[in-house]
């Protein structure tokens, strides 16, 4: 059975909690094929479709270039993505079971209340691959660097001119004051992560004003595989990220992880009114782990250094 989901880490995981129930439902006995669309290929949907292959469960995943899952214009009136609606669609001749869980999740519905007809899977990640030697990258790191938190800075644009931090709403000088109350107060290593096309923030912004305090940092962004990446993060104490897969799936692999989000009514783009229900910082994750108290939802502007550090001080010993 082929599925069409939307690309990027993030937004193709959410829909992967229901494709298991949805192909016994509708081809039992049958195959899952995961299609990414796409635009046109690039590197950061080649990095999207290493993470779907990880699953055991899908027997194929490739990119598929079909101008994307929406409608024009590229919002509603209400700020929200103007997505096509899930359901059966015809491209080159293939039907496709085309699965959208953006459009529930960014108007703050919980993802099992989403398609409720299906079961949900909370528990998807037991069938994933980290091969070890993977994990051997982040024990190698862990004998160097001792205890370690992990940040994810995110990429230049979504910092500074097209992202949920726009306008840099969380400056690089509160990444430095976060990761010197971190070393003085919990006494861990500062360890940041991404992929390569995430370096232009950390180079141009973020590193320049480290001085005195580069020996407690240790820089991995554009030098690990996924594999390689979540295997570090489940070794650190905890997670703080940009809203990405990064932190996304730290939280489904279960370390505790604070993602950053835009305030709601706060424009994503500044081209068109885009932006998200506040709710959905939290509507994906696992109940066990929203009741773990692992996952911490912070919203710039609003949470700051004084709040991750009260919430990761549970975390850091």
């Amino acid at each position: 059975m082929k599925f069409l989901l939307p690309t990027g880490i993030g937004d193709s995981v959410w829909a992967l909690h229901k494709v298991q129930a949805i192909r016994d439902a509708q081809d039992p006995g049958g195959t899952i094929d995961i299609r990414l669309a796409c635009g046109a290929h690039s590197t950061i949907e080649t990095r999207a479709l290493d993470f779907v292959r990880r699953f055991t469960f899908v027997d194929s995943a490739e990119m598929f270039v079909c101008g994307g899952l929406g409608h024009l214009p590229p919002a509603r009136p209400d700020g929200r993505y103007n997505y096509i609606d899930d359901g059966w669609y015809d491209y080159d001749d293939d039907r496709y079971c085309v699965l959208i869980p953006n459009a529930a999740l960014e108007r703050g519905e919980r993802l099992e209340s989403w398609l409720p007809h299906y079961a949900i899977n909370w528990d998807i990640f037991a069938d994933f691959r980290i091969l070890s030697s993977e994990r051997r990258v982040a024990d190698r790191l862990a004998s160097t660097v001792g205890d370690c938190a992990v940040f994810y800075p995110g990429p230049l644009m979504g910092n500074t001119s097209n992202g949920h931090n726009r306008g840099g709403l969380w400056r690089p000088t509160d990444w430095l004051r976060l990761g010197q109350r971190i070393r003085d107060e919990f006494g861990l290593h500062i360890v940041t992560v991404g992929a390569a096309y995430d370096a232009a923030y950390y180079d141009q912004l973020l590193a320049p004003m480290l001085n005195g305090l580069a020996p407690s940092w240790t820089n991995l962004i554009g030098a690990t595989s996924l594999g390689e990446l979540w295997s570090i993060t489940s070794r650190a104490k905890f997670v703080v990220s940009y809203q990405a897969g990064v932190g996304i799936i730290s939280t489904y692999l279960g370390t505790p992880t604070a993602i950053f989000w835009r305030p709601e009514g706060d424009s994503i783009s500044p081209d068109f009114y885009l932006t998200f229900s506040e709710k959905m910082a939290s509507a994906w994750v696992p109940p066990s782990v929203l009741a773990s108290g692992k996952h911490r939802p912070l919203i710039y502007g609003r949470d700051g250094v004084s709040e991750i550090i009260a919430w990761a001080g549970r975390w850091a010993r």
